[in-house]
């Protein structure tokens, strides 16, 4: 059982309404649920403080339907409210983003190089004429070269 199944069901164990079976496992969830415990206190101390305050002279029907949209309204008023959340996402979620596009803005302005470093620290590829490795090559390194060519281009 669940705490929202829990709470529509409080009321009819406060008033001696649920079926046994009913009364057994919602008491189960009571024992592992602090909130729903807590909800169950409150009801019955409102019911008992109500039960002793001296009643209604009048034996017409008001004060029986007077009581049951009591018991509704109170805990329409109670089943809204939203149980307490252990980890505040909501708050820790938007410092956290900020915080990373705080390091990004301050990154990308102080950090980060400017175009002409970039260029000036990565020689072009064409800045290189191959050429002129091959011309420093001695006459050995030469001969290896041109049959490792041949080889891989089948050539003579």
């Amino acid at each position: 059982m669940n705490c929202f199944e829990a709470k529509d069901r409080i009321i009819d164990l406060i008033l001696g309404e649920l079926t046994p079976e009913d009364e057994i496992v919602l008491k189960a969830h009571l024992e592992i649920c602090s909130i729903c415990t807590e909800e169950l206190e409150f009801l019955s101390t409102c019911f008992q403080v109500c039960k002793e305050s001296p009643g209604e002279t009048c034996e017409c029907q008001f004060v029986e339907t007077y009581w049951d949209e009591f018991v509704v309204s109170v805990h329409e008023k109670i089943s809204h409210e939203k149980m307490a959340r252990n980890f505040p996402i909501y708050i820790v979620l938007p410092i956290t983003l900020s915080a990373l596009a705080g390091i990004f803005i301050g990154w990308y302005f102080f950090f980060r190089p400017s175009p002409r470093e970039t260029a000036q620290q990565n020689p072009s590829f064409y800045d290189r004429d191959p050429y002129e490795e091959l011309y420093e090559l001695s006459p050995e390194e030469t001969e290896n070269f041109i049959k490792m060519v041949n080889q891989r281009f089948g050539g003579e």
